[in-house]
């Protein structure tokens, strides 16, 4: 599996590798108040991806730590220990023919 890992990324690597060099051309992006920025617009684009990027992770990090904080505060409320609750699942987990196991199957055939 791990070698298939690296073949997907070598594939994946060659794949940018070759857009890049398709895309070495110089390209203007103007900016505001008539400013003007040239570089090759495959430097472009990667920019483009990585601010999608950065912004994709700034919206979406108060959620995240909102559920972290609300996680610890339920963890921190429960009654049991965090050993004793997580018992019950990996006696299940251990188990896979007890009474509610699901076979993988949704019709049970």
């Amino acid at each position: 599996m791990r070698a298939f890992n690296w073949f997907v990324r070598l594939i994946l690597f060659l794949l940018l590798f070759g857009l890049a060099l398709n895309n070495l051309e110089p390209t203007v992006l103007h900016l505001l108040f008539g400013a003007q920025w040239r570089a090759p617009l495959f430097v472009l684009l990667l920019m483009a991806f990585a601010l999608g990027a950065l912004l994709g992770v700034a919206v979406m990090l108060p959620g995240w730590l909102r559920a972290r904080r609300l996680q610890r505060a339920l963890a921190a409320a429960s009654p049991l220990p965090q050993a004793q609750a997580a018992q019950p699942a990996r006696a299940a987990a251990a188990n896979p023919l007890a009474a509610g196991a699901i076979d993988g199957t949704p019709d049970g055939v």
